[in-house]
C-alpha cells in the first residue's frame, strides 16, 4: 500500500529529476531512494519515471500523480499544522457571554486584545443576565462569562478584572442635574428605576447599600433587566437611577450622568467552569489577567482609577449576592 514517505520521495525526485539531488534534500543516500520509487510504481502498477543513463524524467502518468500527490502532502501538512495549533489553543472556538454592562466597560477591550493575539480562534459572544450564567457555564453552553462578583459555587472560577463605582443617572431637565457631583442622599425622594434583585444580586446589593449610606430606602417606580432600558427610562422623564459608572459612555439624549461622592466600588470579572477542556482556555485566560494588571495600573486605553470624591473611598465589593 502506498504510504506518505513514499510520495515525499516521489515529489522531492519530481521536482529535482535527480536521484542524488533528491536523495541528499531528502537526507538520505541514493539506493534507498531507487528502492521506494521502483515499490512505489510497481503498487501502481504504471511507471511513473522514464530512466536513461545520461536523464529522469516523468512520464504523463507520472506528471498526472505528481500534481495530485504534491496536494495531498500539502494538505497532510495543513492537517497536521491546523491540529497541533489546536492543540495549543491558538485555533478553535471560544464562547463568551456577557451582561450589559460589561459590553460598556471590559468587553470591548478584552475582545480586541485577545483577537490581536489569537486571529485564528473565532469568538462567539452573547448578551445574558448574570443570573443565567452560571447554568451556561456548567452545562458547557458558554466557555466565559463575564459578570459581577459573586462567591463562585462548585466547579466554578472566577478571576476578579475590574472596579468601579455607581453613579447617578437623572433626566436631563432635573434640577440637580446642574450639579458636577451628587451626594447620595440628595437622591432620597426621588422615584427610581431599578432591576429585579435576581437578575443581579451583587450590582442590587451595591445599589441598595448605597442608597442605605445616604439614609433612605430607594422607592423602586420601575424594575427592569437591562441597564440600558434603565438609562431610557430615566431619559424620558420616568424616575432617577444609579448605574455602573462605565455607563457614562451611552451619552444618551434626555439622560445626564453624574459621578456621586462616595459609592461602594462594584467588581466584575470572568467566569468558568474547571471542567471546560477547550484548548483556548489558557490563553484567553492569560489574556484576561494581563487586561486586569493594565486596568489596575490604570495604563492608558484603560479606565483611570476613580478619582478622590468620585467612590474611591467606600466600602469594598458587596460579594454577598
Amino acid at each position: 500500500m502506498t504510504d506518505i514517505r513514499q510520495l515525499r520521495y516521489f515529489t522531492a525526485l519530481a521536482e529535482t529529476l535527480h536521484f542524488g539531488r533528491a536523495a541528499e534534500q531528502l537526507h538520505i543516500t541514493q539506493p534507498p531512494l531507487s528502492r521506494q520509487i521502483a515499490a512505489l510504481e510497481a503498487e501502481l502498477g504504471i511507471s511513473l519515471l522514464t530512466r536513461t543513463s545520461r536523464a529522469v524524467s516523468l512520464t504523463l502518468a507520472g506528471e498526472q500523480f505528481y500534481r495530485h500527490a504534491k496536494a495531498l502532502l500539502a494538505d497532510l501538512d495543513t492537517a497536521v499544522r491546523t491540529a497541533q495549533a489546536t492543540a495549543r489553543g491558538e485555533r478553535g472556538e471560544l464562547r463568551l457571554n456577557f451582561t450589559m454592562s460589561a459590553a460598556w466597560s471590559l468587553l470591548p477591550r478584552l475582545v480586541k486584545a485577545y483577537s490581536d493575539e489569537r486571529p485564528q480562534v473565532g469568538l462567539r459572544l452573547n448578551e445574558t443576565l448574570p443570573r443565567d450564567l452560571a447554568q451556561l457555564l456548567g452545562s458547557g453552553a458558554a466557555d466565559f462569562g463575564i459578570a459581577f462578583s459573586s462567591p463562585p459555587s462548585g466547579q466554578l472560577r472566577y478571576l476578579p478584572l475590574h472596579r468601579e463605582p455607581l453613579c447617578a443617572v437623572l433626566p436631563s431637565r432635573h434640577p440637580l442635574a446642574a450639579q458636577a457631583r451628587l451626594d447620595v442622599a440628595q437622591l432620597a425622594d426621588e422615584a427610581f428605576v431599578c432591576f429585579p434583585r435576581d437578575t443581579a444580586p451583587a450590582l442590587h446589593a451595591a445599589f441598595m447599600d448605597c442608597c442605605r449610606s445616604g439614609g433612605f430606602s430607594p422607592r423602586i417606580r420601575l424594575e427592569t433587566h437591562l441597564q440600558q432600558t434603565i438609562v431610557n427610562l430615566v431619559g424620558e422623564g420616568l424616575g432617577v437611577s444609579l448605574v455602573p459608572d462605565s455607563m457614562r459612555r451611552m451619552q444618551l439624549d434626555g439622560a445626564v450622568f453624574r459621578p456621586l461622592l462616595s459609592s461602594p466600588q462594584i467588581e466584575q470579572g470572568l467566569y468558568w467552569h474547571e471542567g471546560n477542556a477547550n484548548p483556548c482556555l489558557g490563553g484567553f485566560l492569560d489574556c484576561a489577567q494581563r487586561l486586569a494588571a493594565s486596568l489596575q495600573a490604570g495604563a492608558p486605553g484603560f479606565p483611570p482609577k476613580p478619582s478622590p470624591g468620585s467612590g474611591d473611598t467606600g466600602p469594598p465589593p458587596d460579594r454577598s449576592g
